[in-house]
């Protein structure tokens, strides 16, 4: 009876300034809160979302102070598009700071101490709570994001963290509701934003006394706010946990035992799904996609395209499907490719890899492809593909369209017309399909008035497309895009321009030479190589490197030149092809029999290649190793990584040339291992029992090199600037090659 008249003075509305706490030392009750905020900007907007319960028990009441035992039992917060519950054991939890840390508070208490009027004067045990927490996160391993743990614990652990949660002794009721909103304004006085924030806070009595009946607590509110129940279904827990495991291997990428762990759980995870669960095995693509061992390709192909997650998937099974010459999935890829994954902006944020996968494979078959039925259901895909009224999607294959019509076409009058279609937006590669579609034009014999417009056309498109790069900005695509994917297009568009010279070229011999030096002008430099190398090898299987500097030496165009500028301009040829070098020596002898040919290549290949930077890397053992210390010898250096499944694949062949150098008195071989671990390394060392040597990056050498891919190949000349080796070509060969120059 003594409890029930407590509680009931707990309850006891507090209306009146005076009203005093009436507690007894025994008393048990708990309290449940929301706490729901919404923040909205100019620019941004974003809300938060917690369900919190608490128990306490009263130990004490002397000189007027209570103190109380509070012990936390749970927590459900909304975290991005996630929950973190600290019901769920610690396996479960998500690899994060936030629920490991609630986690432990549940199985946590601190102490209280409370005026008669609510006021918290003395909150205990927040630094055994705080170290309770930092032990668990070094047991688990949690990872550290851009805030350290130990700077997070001030915030979450702290006496302001608690306090925050536990107004309601200020409120002795049943339940406290508030709904405020706070604009936040600049110092000059301007609305910057506005936050809206909804607390609520419930009594909860588990006595069998009259007044349980009016408690109602927010679990139940909260659980449909945050849709708890579909979130714990066993394939979203399976999501979730497959998307730990691609965190895990991110953090641990080149560990020589990670790839095993992590297959280990996944098999685990697939007793609790059938064989052909599609939704299941396409969600285990997200971490296959990342391991060696793993069978991507296997699963990839089973699932169909509409349980596939993620763009890169769908691109990659329409590579295998159309790499068979099977067409009949592609409308569907496209379609799905920018309607599921269409995203907020103008263009899905993976449009550049998206197009680029398009036009390189689906652009390929079509290509490469003769045959007129393959042809016409290509036309037919596409012009389904037009049905559906998505804008960028008509715009990406107007080129492709336009192709595959000249090469189904025999009319002349439809070829004319053909001639007369204009195509021109960001990934339409546009500057590629009008080249393909002009020697389709020439094949079937259009009058050279129709061609000498369609080319002229095509080289002002192409220059158009320069200065738009150069301009700094395109339309509806955003800056990061644009600066990452779009710049390194100006590139394609060189070589693009270089090939639509060429082909002006042959149409009138009054001004073939002149329009072969503009064609030579353009060609890929060794610096475009650099910069670009992936995008001109995929323009390269559609229209093959051409020697446009070689046809126009030979074409007598060069009259007007002195020796010295001819002999600069096969330099540019010898730098793509080393084995020009004693053609390039001959032609300098001949030109000057008593000049010094060493200098003058020595200062050409200077005029015309990148600089070495500077660099000092730590080697596996501990020994420096510096750019200076290879001074007058080839250094031939591959940029890799124990993560990167490309290197680790063709890695043995860098050990091959270590262990037979042709040349030790002149040629170096060593790696350097980018965003790596030494203890990777050296396992992954151990492991292969290789013996070449590894410099360790210190995350600045790759970015002074532009290293855009891994892994690279680059060869440092003895004079201080270096070329760039084609991944993937014969390295003894080319390497034998460029070891004849002197310099």
């Amino acid at each position: 009876m003594k409890i029930n008249l407590l509680i009931a003075m707990l309850l006891i509305c507090g209306t009146v300034n005076a009203q005093m706490l009436k507690l007894k030392p025994g008393q048990k009750f708990s309290y449940d809160a929301i706490n729901s905020s919404d923040r909205k900007a100019k620019q941004y907007s974003s809300n938060t979302y917690e369900y919190w319960k608490t128990n306490f028990e009263v130990i004490s009441h002397k000189n007027g102070i209570y103190t109380l035992k509070a012990s936390p039992e749970i927590f459900l917060t909304k975290w991005g598009d996630g929950i973190h519950d600290s019901t769920v054991p610690f396996e479960e939890q998500p690899a994060v700071f936030m629920a490991v840390a609630k986690k432990v508070m549940t199985i946590s208490s601190y102490e209280l101490k409370i005026d008669e009027k609510g006021n918290i004067t003395t909150i205990n045990g927040i630094p055994e709570i705080r170290a309770a927490i930092m032990a668990k996160l070094k047991a688990l391993n949690i990872p550290e994001g851009y805030e350290k743990h130990q700077k997070l614990l001030e915030v979450v652990a702290s006496e302001d963290y608690f306090k925050e949660r536990l107004p309601f002794f200020k409120h002795p009721v049943r339940s406290f509701n508030r709904d405020t909103t706070v604009t936040q304004r600049s110092p000059e006085g301007a609305e910057m934003g506005t936050t809206h924030t909804i607390t609520k806070f419930n009594l909860i009595t588990t006595s069998k006394d009259k007044f349980i009946g009016l408690s109602t607590p927010l679990m139940s509110e909260a659980k449909a706010k945050l849709n708890y129940a579909d979130y714990y279904t066993p394939f979203n827990k399976a999501t979730r946990k497959i998307q730990e495991l691609a965190n895990q291997h991110h953090r641990e990428k080149g560990s020589q035992t990670v790839e095993a762990e992590i297959l280990k759980q996944l098999d685990s995870l697939d007793k609790g799904f059938a064989k052909d669960d599609y939704r299941y095995l396409g969600a285990k693509l997200g971490v296959l996609t990342y391991l060696n061992g793993g069978n991507y390709q296997e699963i990839l192909e089973k699932v169909p395209y509409e349980s596939l997650p993620g763009e890169n998937d769908i691109d990659n099974k329409m590579r295998a499907d159309l790499g068979k010459g099977d067409l009949s999935k592609v409308k569907r890829a496209i379609e799905l490719s920018f309607t599921k994954f269409k995203g907020k902006d103008y263009y899905p944020l993976n449009m550049p890899n998206t197009a680029n996968s398009i036009h390189e494979n689906f652009g390929g078959l079509i290509f490469r492809t003769q045959d007129q039925a393959t042809l016409q259901t290509a036309y037919n895909i596409i012009k389904d593909l037009e049905e559906l009224k998505i804008q960028i999607v008509t715009d990406m294959l107007t080129g492709l369209k336009t192709y595959v019509q000249a090469k189904l076409s025999t009319d002349q009058a439809v070829l004319a017309a053909i001639a007369n279609t204009h195509f021109n937006t960001a990934y339409d590669k546009a500057g590629l399909y009008r080249i393909l579609i002009y020697d389709e034009l020439v094949k079937k014999q259009v009058p050279d008035s129709i061609k000498s417009a369609y080319i002229d056309y095509t080289i002002d498109l192409i220059k158009k497309k320069m200065d738009q790069i150069d301009s700094g900005s395109i339309e509806n695509i955003p800056s990061f895009i644009f600066k990452t994917f779009i710049t390194g297009n100006k590139i394609i568009y060189k070589k693009n321009l270089a090939d639509a010279y060429y082909r002006k070229s042959k149409l009138d011999r009054k001004t073939e030479e002149s329009y072969l030096q503009m064609a030579a002008d353009y060609l890929p430099t060794q610096q475009d190589i650099v910069d670009n190398e992936f995008g001109l090898k995929s323009e390269y299987k559609f229209t093959p490197f051409v020697p446009y500097t070689d046809l126009y030496l030979a074409s007598g165009g060069s009259t007007g030149m002195n020796d010295e500028a001819k002999l600069n301009k096969y330099v540019d040829m010898v730098i793509l092809e080393p084995e020009r070098y004693t053609t390039l020596k001959e032609n300098y002898l001949k030109a000057y029999p008593n000049g010094d040919f060493k200098a003058f290549f020595n200062s050409a290949l200077k005029s015309k290649l990148p600089v070495i930077p500077t660099f000092s890397l730590n080697e596996r053992s501990g020994k420096t190793v510096a750019n200076k210390d290879h001074e007058n010898k080839f250094v031939f250096v591959d940029f890799w990584g124990t993560w990167c499944g490309a290197c680790v694949a063709e890695i043995d062949r860098i050990e091959a040339i270590h262990l037979k150098n042709p040349n030790p008195e002149k040629l170096v071989v060593t790696t350097i291992a980018c965003y790596d671990k030494k203890k990777n390394v050296d396992d992954f060392m151990a492991k292969e029992k290789y013996s070449y040597q590894v410099l360790m990056s210190d995350g600045k050498v790759e970015k002074d090199f532009k290293i855009r891919g891994y892994p690279t190949k680059l060869l440092l000349l003895p004079n201080g600037v270096y070329v760039t080796i084609s991944f993937f070509s014969n390295y003894e060969d080319i390497l034998s090659k460029y070891l004849k120059w002197e310099i």
